[in-house]
């Protein structure tokens, strides 16, 4: 935050003020020498025009929401403008505080919940102005862990809002880092043409241990079709999502359905497109998975794949030392 120019937009008070917002005093006015004591015991000091005013604590953000990444969470949420607001500094939100905690399901009711802070975005920081969103990464998040998200503003006087109000809660989870090619499984590379969600990086090697195919790739009359390889597989086309020049949006599909997956098994594959994928097995319980496909021609498909590592938990939004999001050093309870 630079302090010149807090002290540039709270320090000009008027034509009878004088630096750090004292007062010219005429020895008839009372009232003046009121405000100045005020001053005076409030801290007011000549290189610090901040606590000259108390700026009342600035609205909470709004917008907040998550995008789950690989050992990654992005939290995002709108920019905070007060009238007039022109891009420049405005002593009303000069940062934003980010905070976290663990989470399980029913904590929401817990209204002595404690959250963690994890970081700061400066009011100025380069963010999303086609959306108005700011970003903050939570880059020590966890594979495996589910966590809770808060945002507050801050203001010039150092007075914080109260938290934000949306439950936002996040799971990261290991997808692809690069593209996945399965082949025709009637053509000379059948040994590539299923995947096991739960190997993720190995997931079409048929010879690493433990490998348990969950989808296979066949073409009939050149047109590719994906097709579950056990009982315990369910698939689900979800439908379209890309862009304006037909890039596929991952993110598209954050959450798996409780119903609507095909009964047959049986499923065309389109480019363009995000299969979900349910795996329900004892002892491990259930899994979710989701698939795009890029492409499909000349008996290959390419696809990108996410898999959720929780068992039970439908989030499918997109080195592990210890199971801590992060240093949290400061807490605040709701």
């Amino acid at each position: 935050m630079n302090m010149d120019n807090v002290k540039q937009n709270i320090g000009n008070r008027g034509p009878d003020e004088g630096p750090c917002g004292s007062i010219y005093l005429s020895r008839w006015s009372f009232l003046v020498l009121v405000i100045a004591a005020t001053l005076i015991f409030s801290g007011c000091e000549t290189e610090d025009c901040v606590n000259c005013i108390d700026i009342p604590p600035p609205v909470v953000p709004t917008g907040v929401h998550s995008i789950s990444r690989d050992n990654e969470v992005w939290v995002q949420w709108y920019d905070l403008s007060y009238f007039p607001y022109d891009g420049q500094y405005n002593e009303n939100v000069v940062s934003y505080i980010i905070y976290s905690r663990f989470y399980q399901d029913g904590d929401e009711y817990n209204s002595g919940r404690e959250f963690y802070y994890i970081g700061e975005v400066a009011w100025d920081a380069p963010f999303d102005q086609v959306n108005g969103l700011h970003k903050f990464v939570d880059s020590e998040a966890v594979n495996g862990e589910r966590y809770e998200y808060a945002v507050a503003s801050v203001n010039a006087s150092g007075h914080e809002s109260a938290l934000s109000y949306e439950l936002v809660t996040d799971a990261p989870l290991p997808h692809s880092l690069a593209p996945e090619t399965l082949y025709d499984a009637n053509g000379g590379n059948a040994h590539l043409s299923q995947f096991d969600f739960s190997l993720m990086d190995y997931g079409r090697d048929q010879g690493y241990p433990g490998f348990n195919a969950d989808i296979q790739v066949y073409f009939e009359e050149n047109i590719p079709y994906v097709q579950t390889v056990r009982q315990a597989v369910v698939l689900q086309d979800f439908g379209v999502f890309t862009d304006s020049e037909n890039n596929l949006i991952f993110e598209g599909v954050s959450w798996a359905p409780e119903s609507g997956y095909s009964s047959t098994g049986n499923l065309e594959l389109i480019p363009g497109h995000i299969y979900v994928v349910k795996i329900s097995e004892y002892p491990a319980g259930t899994h979710y998975a989701k698939f795009g496909v890029l492409s499909a021609e000349a008996g290959t498909v390419e696809f990108i794949w996410a898999y959720q590592t929780i068992a039970g938990l439908p989030e499918l939004s997109v080195p592990d030392e210890d199971n801590n999001p992060g240093p949290k050093s400061e807490l605040i309870s709701l």
